[in-house]
């Protein structure tokens, strides 16, 4: 098979490990720079070209599109698409998972369990609901953030206004999100391939911090999952679109909460944790789904 890794840098861990696991199963792969990607219509064609290059139509692009790069990115993908190739994740599913409201949006729209979250084009009346709805302290996050960038545990109604202020005289828009105290510090991140759980792991927050991103300091042990758990992370991720991700979940008083989906996760962390094969996995999957053999 001929696959495209879209992704910054090949010596990135996770690109280099999809590349080495594409490349020991005798495909032909190759990493592009999706922002180097210029995208061409002609006629009805649509063709892609890399380095005045006009590339060669793959079997399947495997996109690993990082949030600040999101809409040239998606456009890339969704180019590929046009054209007829498989793509791991598509465009829709990209965005309905970096937005953060809207992927909350959609995963309570099915019947799955997420913390009561807030947004506002305002925040005009953001005092008002956390002292109805959620109570202090609270979680604020930016609508596009990762790693635990733009995450912020609000204490007290100072802290709140302060960063009310702040982020409303930025323009940044940003979600309120209930505080579950009895998982502070900690979350469960589930690696989703197709349809299976390849991998679990619970990420704990360093001393002094209550962000548990391994980006962050915190560190991860690996965990055996229960059978709802499992299911609502397939779940949240076939409900935005995805093929490949990875859930976090936290375990509350009233049962497992879905608290974001990542549509490109990192391997390097998990893999490490668990000593699981995750780049390998996927390759498996694309064989299985996306060679001309299985068509």
């Amino acid at each position: 098979m001929l696959i495209y890794i879209l992704s910054r840098g090949a010596n990135l861990y996770s690109t280099a490990r999809i590349y080495r696991a594409a490349l020991e199963r005798r495909h032909n792969v190759r990493v592009l720079d999706h922002m180097e990607c210029d995208l061409l219509v002609e006629g009805n064609r649509f063709l892609v070209v890399y380095n005045n290059e006009i590339l060669l139509k793959p079997d399947v692009v495997i996109p690993r599109i990082g949030s600040s790069a999101t809409i040239h990115g998606t456009a890339v993908v969704r180019h590929f698409q046009e054209m007829g190739v498989p793509v791991l994740n598509c465009a829709e599913g990209i965005l309905n998972s970096r937005d953060k409201f809207r992927s909350l949006q959609k995963l309570a729209g099915n019947h799955i369990p997420v913390p009561a979250s807030y947004f506002s084009n305002d925040l005009h009346h953001a005092e008002k609901i956390v002292k109805r709805t959620l109570g202090y302290p609270f979680i604020l996050k930016v609508l596009e953030g990762t790693q635990g960038l733009g995450v912020h545990l609000v204490k007290n109604e100072i802290e709140a206004h302060e960063l009310f202020n702040q982020f409303v005289n930025a323009r940044t828009k940003v979600i309120l999100q209930e505080f579950i105290e009895e998982f502070s510090g900690k979350d469960v991140r589930v690696f989703v391939v197709g349809t299976k759980v390849v991998a679990a792991m619970m990420r704990m927050a360093g001393e002094g911090e209550f962000r548990s991103n391994i980006h962050r300091g915190g560190k991860g042990v690996k965990i055996q999952l229960s059978e709802d758990e499992k299911e609502i992370a397939v779940r949240a991720v076939r409900v935005l679109g995805l093929q490949v991700a990875g859930v976090d979940i936290l375990r509350s008083k009233k049962g497992a909460l879905i608290i974001e989906v990542n549509s490109s996760p990192g391997l390097e962390g998990i893999e490490g944790v668990t000593e699981v094969k995750i780049a390998e996995e996927m390759i498996q999957f694309v064989e299985q789904n996306y060679s001309n053999e299985n068509k």
